[in-house]
């Protein structure tokens, strides 16, 4: 029972954040002033859009899916801990198992995981499982606030308010206090302009690629200027 009331809470916590995602890139990151009576009120594809874009963060949604997935049940497991150890009610154990400590180590070493993992697509992973993260600790909150008033509710609305705002702007690819979590492009086969246009009419011995006198259409032509013989007769001159 707990744990279908958890995936439910993660569920519509997943779409309230796509959509308050959403609303923030129209009014806030787009440029943007004056919007469709469409675009503000029929927002069901847009948001489904964002969540999806969310996990096929990898390039593949199968695993994207298992990493958000696993990151959210990890997280409520762990929550499961404060239960155990502690007494019914609000206590210190709950609070301490509540907290987002994953949350805030996976953002906080993300730059170091950065530099030691460049161009690798594991780092794709990293969206998906902060976002698991966040929904799961939330989701987890509310059904222990929900069905045994575990938590106190300031504390849990200090989450909400301290975790929602970095998926608004994680769910559309803006920086978060400087660190933007989207894949860097590589530039090792990106070729100059210049060599690529300075190159294209000759081969590599620097000829011509029309040096053929089959492949020049102009190579049986001796006038310089391409007008054949004098058209002005001798008595003109």
């Amino acid at each position: 029972m707990e744990f279908f009331l958890f995936l439910l809470f993660l569920f519509v916590f997943g779409f309230v954040a796509a959509a308050i995602s959403y609303y923030a890139k129209i009014l806030f990151f787009s440029a943007k002033s004056n919007y469709r009576r469409e675009e503000l009120t029929d927002i069901r594809g847009d948001v489904i859009r964002i969540f999806l874009d969310l996990l096929e963060s990898t390039g593949n949604i199968l695993y994207g899916s298992l990493a958000f997935l696993g990151s959210a049940i990890f997280v409520w497991l762990w929550s499961l801990l404060g239960s155990m150890l502690g007494e019914k009610g609000p206590g210190v154990f709950e609070h301490i198992f509540h907290m987002p400590i994953f949350f805030l180590a996976l953002f906080f070493s993300y730059p170091i995981l950065r530099e030691a993992y460049q161009e690798k697509s594991i780092l794709g992973l990293a969206k998906p499982v902060l976002s698991g993260f966040v929904l799961g600790n939330l989701s987890s909150g509310a059904v222990h606030y929900g069905l045994d008033r575990d938590l106190y509710f300031l504390f849990y609305l200090l989450l909400l308010l301290l975790q929602l705002p970095v998926l608004v702007f994680l769910w559309n690819k803006e920086p978060i206090l400087g660190v933007s979590f989207e894949p860097v492009p590589s530039y090792e086969e990106e070729t100059e302009w210049g060599n690529s246009f300075s190159d294209e009419g000759s081969d590599s011995d620097g000829n011509s690629q029309f040096d053929d006198p089959e492949e020049n259409p102009f190579a049986s032509e001796n006038d310089q200027y391409g007008l054949g013989d004098d058209p002005f007769s001798d008595e003109f001159k």
